[in-house]
């Protein structure tokens, strides 16, 4: 199983800013999964709750891991 690497502290509040306050959809979206992931949930049942391909998730959460907060941003 994979899960998202153990957040700071300011990293977990940035990615709940952006859950409650961002404006940008995909970015939301990408947020939510981190957070998920940093709560142990599995990348399917993950991808089932956002309605997202499981090599989708995998990818944002190995991304996340080596890139950081700046993963999160829409290329």
């Amino acid at each position: 199983m994979i899960f998202v690497r153990d957040l700071t502290t300011k990293e977990g509040n940035q990615l709940r800013h952006i859950i409650r306050k961002g404006s940008h959809p995909v970015k939301v979206r990408r947020a939510m999964v981190i957070l998920a992931s940093a709560q142990k949930m599995t990348v399917p049942n993950i991808a089932r709750l956002y309605h997202l391909s499981e090599d989708h998730v995998r990818r944002l959460i190995h991304r996340f891991n080596k890139e950081g907060m700046k993963s999160l941003h829409p290329r």
